[in-house]
């Protein structure tokens, strides 16, 4: 399994099988940074902003299936690729590619205009476990407690999300996490990329960052 990050929170996961799926590639990536991936296996969105969900990265993707929640499958994004589309619900859990995805809500606080639905994933393929958390800005979607991790994707741009603090505070709270990938810290309005260097040094005491 390849995980290879994309500005703000996107990403693509590669099976050993070669299947592809993308997730959360907004805005904030230059469409020439996707050249040679367009024909993806499928594409997940957590919620509407573009920093998330976006037809120019979408239709150059061009995805055969696209997972989207209802608020986001009214919209005409990434329609222009006529991906076959179906919507997803929190707490719901779909097998693809023989990757499992399970859905849970995430609170993005109160600096936004607030999404209708928005959520985090729970990925399971290869025997390895992925937690990507969106954008979340207070602890929220499934306990973590007792939660055993591979990877987490933990947003620290602060605002918007977490800071480098608020973050590591809550991956303090998983039971176990094999590594952490920072993200959410592109420059945007009240975003700094700093914070990523501020939550490293927090957190390498106690953490893989990478």
């Amino acid at each position: 399994m390849i995980l290879t990050k994309f500005e703000q929170s996107g990403f693509i996961l590669e099976t050993s099988g070669g299947f592809r799926l993308g997730f959360d590639i907004g805005n904030k990536t230059p469409t020439e940074k996707l050249n040679g991936l367009e024909g993806i296996d499928a594409f997940i969105v957590s919620h509407i902003h573009g920093d998330h969900f976006s037809s120019e990265q979408i239709n150059k993707l061009a995805p055969k299936k696209l997972f989207l929640n209802s608020e986001c499958a009214e919209s005409e994004v990434g329609k222009e690729v006529e991906p076959e589309i179906t919507i997803v619900k929190i707490s719901e859990e779909i097998e693809v590619g023989g990757i499992k995805v399970k859905f849970f809500e995430v609170d993005h606080g109160p600096n936004v205009n607030h999404p209708k639905e928005n959520m985090g994933f729970l990925i399971e393929v290869e025997g390895e476990t992925i937690y990507f958390a969106g954008d979340m800005f207070n602890p929220s979607g499934i306990p973590v407690e007792n939660l055993e991790v591979d990877i987490a994707l933990i947003p620290v741009g602060t605002y918007y999300t977490y800071g480098p603090q608020e973050a590591y505070n809550f991956v303090k709270t998983f039971k176990k996490i094999g590594k952490i990938i920072p993200m959410h810290y592109e420059r945007n309005n009240h975003i700094y990329p700093e914070t990523r260097d501020e939550f490293k040094e927090l957190a390498s005491r106690d953490f893989v960052i990478e």
